[in-house]
């Protein structure tokens, strides 16, 4: 009876695995974080009737269970997820910060994950069509924004060409395809300073648009428009930042240039539309808003480029015909008067927008095709204008 007792107590341990006594089981969405995001998730899977709890024992100065970076523990049962909030990385080092949490049913498990540092010009020595050439000028700042999209994708979301003399961008870069625009969220207001400059060298719309100095008639003009931007609140949050405004005249901000976003929008197709809206300062105008002296733009752009096709699954790169390639730019003033130009009236190539910013724009066309394909002005082959 002893030897029929013990074959049953073995054959019940076998069942349940003796090798593997634990259930529960912990997972985090990511371990390799870009400078700029915002969060991670813990997930957690087992036996519901366990609990579980995690803590935060290196690297709580910038990484926290609660958004206002403040809380470094957590408890839950198993089956839930738990939320932990990242602080932007402002310096070029990357950083890591080391997670634990144990179950009631005695598991346990220690996570480390690192956080990137912002990309010093890096992102220059990459294949993104919409790339312009990178100034040469002390008082130039080039950086690249990243997110996470719906979709669970870590993607660019633009690149900027920044004036800390002017206080304003020369240029943003940025793809644009279905994906950045979907869900359709609802716009953010998420007016805030760009966290990975120095507060003193940007211009002050935190507390409202430009209202001091007689400036009430200038709008904080979006150069990467908000509603090109929502597929997620930190993709469209991003948009908000104050290296992303130009100061607009307001009519025309609000009228022919807002007309504008939304047919560069209808432009989208299965390829990628790759977009550059910048900046040109021809009549030397500035003005004060608190207290801070803010360059005038005297004209606005806006450059288009994208495959004909549209479904090609080429990288703009590689295609070396340009009878393949679609190109246009409009150009406005900056003043109310602009609101009464149509868009046909407005094209320019991009050839003539290089000369007038002494800028080349889409470094990355192929050599062999790319004066004819930045030669093109054409708004028929852009039947959506």
């Amino acid at each position: 009876m002893l030897l029929a007792l013990t074959v049953t107590t073995f054959l019940a341990c076998s069942v349940e695995d003796p090798w593997s006594p634990y259930k529960s089981k912990a997972t985090l969405s990511r371990t390799t974080l870009g400078w700029d995001e915002q969060s991670v998730t813990l997930t957690t899977s087992g036996d519901a009737r366990f609990d579980w709890s995690a803590a935060i024992v290196e690297g709580y100065e910038w990484a926290s269970f609660s958004d206002s970076n403040e809380q470094i523990t957590k408890k839950g049962k198993v089956g839930t997820t738990a939320t932990i909030y990242l602080t932007t990385n402002t310096t070029t080092d990357s950083r890591t910060a080391t997670l634990q949490i144990k179950f009631t049913d005695g598991y346990s498990e220690v996570f480390t994950f690192e956080q990137y540092g912002v990309p010093e010009n890096s992102f220059y020595d990459r294949n993104w069509a919409e790339q312009p050439e990178m100034i040469d000028n002390e008082d130039l700042i080039h950086k690249t924004y990243y997110t996470t999209l719906s979709n669970g994708k870590y993607v660019r979301n633009y690149s900027i060409c920044y004036d800390t003399d002017k206080l304003v961008s020369h240029w943003v870069a940025y793809p644009l395809h279905s994906c950045y625009v979907s869900p359709s969220l609802s716009r953010t207001n998420a007016w805030a300073f760009d966290p990975a400059l120095p507060v003193n060298i940007q211009q002050n719309i935190v507390s409202g648009g430009y209202n001091d100095g007689g400036n009430r008639q200038l709008d904080r003009g979006h150069m990467l428009p908000s509603a090109s931007r929502y597929s997620t609140y930190e993709t469209n949050a991003q948009t908000f930042y104050a290296t992303n405004m130009m100061p607009q005249n307001s009519t025309f901000n609000q009228g022919i240039w807002g007309q504008l976003e939304g047919k560069v929008r209808g432009a989208i197709c299965a390829d990628t539309l790759y977009v550059v809206v910048g900046t040109l300062f021809e009549d030397g105008q500035k003005f004060t808003s608190r207290g801070r002296t803010i360059a005038r733009p005297s004209h606005c752009y806006k450059l288009l480029l994208r495959t004909k096709a549209g479904n090609t699954k080429k990288s703009i790169s590689q295609i070396t015909n340009a009878d393949e390639i679609k190109a246009i730019g409009f150009l406005y003033e900056n003043q109310a008067s602009a609101d009464k130009v149509e868009h046909r009236n407005a094209v320019v190539s991009i050839a003539e927008i290089e000369k007038r910013a002494g800028v080349t724009f889409f470094r990355n066309l192929n050599p062999a095709i790319a004066e004819k394909v930045k030669s093109q002005k054409n708004i028929n082959d852009w039947s959506n204008f």
